[in-house]
């Protein structure tokens, strides 16, 4: 297929996007293959070319920002400081290998039992670090570079050399007791092995120390430190070390240098949920920030702590932050992030804040002290009237208005009540029938006995105003007279006063008036056992 290109230097020129090539895949007499095969060997010899081709143009683009180190100076004393038998991580190829880590003039080289070579110098290493294997089933040193180095056709910036402990497998199929000889035996070469490792380990590493004069210094992570997060796919332990938080048993290895943080936040702080996020934001702001998911929440104060401890400062939010935009806005107008405040915003309540609150909680407090005293001293005061007014109506009239809330105050509920109201109209209602009979101008005699048996339920006084109800019925019919008359003038008395001053019960006396009609209609059938009980009562 043919096409005219019209960006080449020569407008006539044609491009070629395909060529189809056949070939005849007969075999001819006295040839040694068909012609066709020619053309795959063709194809195939060129596909290889292309590889080849694609692979160092990577490796070129790996190398441009690829700082140049220096060459290794060997140094030819036999009593090096050497480890031997150890793996190497990342792998340089695909097979995993073992190989001898030596310590040199100026650095580090790690050769493989197929002779690969990995050279660490030691003006390109940021923290060393030795985890012992207390906890652990490898024992390792680990080297956090300050400019990544090439081996295995990628840069790395993290290079580890571990040994392995202990059996990392257990085949479960295979019956296992402690008191077999077999497992404690294996038990206590394990237990001899983490020894003798540790040991050669230590001794490698103060060897370095000494012969580099203090140049290179292996850092040991705080086990008891540790709390547990997810900085990638899985949850691992993170420890602190004097310097860094890292987790290095794990691939890939996490390695935070605590003096190139400026900032950490913690995200997604909130009291339902079981985990929180942490983020580290970098003094160089063209930096991606580092996250660390899933840390527990009973965790929290004991991140604070040790953040507190190495002067870090921290804040935390209930949400989760576009970091990315975040970093993007502060790069691009620096100095206007710090002039509108700067990390601030982060603080999920500023000074300003507090503050305002403060003072709205004041004014708060000042408007209601005064309020609560003036309510205090007109309910004391209503409630003076109220007590007052009440002693003078019940002192002066003893009506039957008062008795019913008096009986509710006493605890009386309403059927105990019914009862009363329907005894006394019975009472009433006889007491009108007698009078008529005997003498009928004393028909208001009754309201005197029943104001006195309402004011018993009152205050004290109305005891004696009770007994002298009891003594009063048995005076004759000219007594009874006398004291009708005085009881027209209280009921006057009380009529005009009730006007004055309306009487809080007048609804609990219409409830008691519509019983007492009810009950009229029994006591006029009981009238005359009635009669008979009255007459014995005198």
């Amino acid at each position: 297929m043919m096409q005219k290109r019209g960006n080449y230097q020569q407008p006539e020129a044609t491009f070629a996007k395909e060529v189809t090539y056949r070939s005849i895949n007969t075999k001819e007499p006295g040839e040694i293959s068909p012609p066709s095969s020619n053309l795959n060997t063709a194809f195939r010899l060129i596909k290889e070319v292309q590889r080849k081709f694609k692979t160092r143009e990577a490796e070129e683009r790996e190398k441009e920002d690829l700082v140049k180190q220096d060459t290794l100076v060997l140094s030819q004393n036999k009593g090096n400081p050497k480890l031997k038998d150890l793996y190497i991580r990342p792998n340089i190829v695909t097979k995993r290998m073992t190989g001898a880590l030596e310590a040199h003039n100026n650095g580090f080289r790690y050769t493989s039992v197929r002779g690969d070579k990995v050279d660490i110098l030691y003006n390109n290493i940021k923290n060393a670090f030795f985890q012992p294997c207390d906890g652990e089933m490898i024992i390792l040193l680990h080297f956090h570079l300050k400019h990544a180095i090439m081996f295995g056709k990628k840069k790395h910036v993290d290079v580890q050399f571990y040994t392995e402990v202990g059996e990392i497998t257990t085949d479960l199929g295979k019956h296992q007791h402690m008191h077999d000889r077999d497992d404690l035996a294996a038990e206590q070469s394990e237990r001899e092995l983490r020894h003798k490792l540790k040991t050669a380990f230590k001794s490698f590493c103060e060897k370095v120390e000494a012969m580099t004069k203090q140049e290179i210094e292996f850092d040991t992570p705080f086990r008891e430190l540790g709390f547990p997060g997810a900085p990638f796919r899985s949850t691992v332990l993170l420890q602190p070390t004097s310097g860094c938080l890292v987790n290095l048993t794990e691939w890939p290895p996490f390695v935070i240098t605590l003096e190139d943080v400026e900032l950490v936040h913690f995200e997604r702080v909130q009291f339902h949920l079981k985990n929180f996020d942490m983020v580290f934001v970098f003094k160089d702001y063209h930096r991606k920030t580092a996250m660390v998911n899933a840390i527990p929440m009973n965790m929290l104060d004991h991140v604070k702590e040790w953040l507190n401890s190495c002067d870090i400062r921290y804040s935390e939010g209930v949400q989760s932050l576009n970091w990315v935009k975040i970093m993007k806005t502060i790069t691009d107008d620096p100095d206007g992030f710090f002039e509108s405040g700067g990390w601030t915003f982060l603080d999920p309540e500023s000074d300003e804040e507090e503050h305002a609150q403060e003072e709205e909680s004041e004014d708060e407090d000042e408007a209601y002290e005064p309020t609560d005293v003036e309510s205090a001293s007109e309910e004391s005061e209503e409630d003076s009237e109220y007590s007052e007014g009440d002693t003078d109506e019940t002192d002066e009239t003893g009506s039957a208005e008062d008795e019913l809330g008096t009986d509710e105050e006493s605890g009386k509920d309403w059927s105990d009540l019914e009862r009363e109201a329907a005894e006394e109209d019975r009472e009433r209602n006889f007491d009108d029938s007698f009078d008529r009979k005997k003498a009928p101008q004393h028909k208001s005699s009754k309201p005197n006995k029943h104001s006195s048996i309402k004011s018993n339920h009152k205050s004290s006084p109305s005891k004696h105003s009770n007994n002298h109800h009891s003594s009063s019925s048995k005076h004759s019919s000219s007594s009874r007279h006398n004291s009708s008359r005085d009881n027209d003038k209280d009921r006057r008395k009380s009529s005009s006063s009730s006007k004055s001053k309306p009487s809080p019960s007048k609804d609990r006396d219409r409830h008691r008036n519509s019983h007492s009609s009810l009950s009229k209609k029994r006591s006029r059938d009981e009238s005359s056992d009635k009669h008979k009980s009255k007459k014995s009562r005198k």
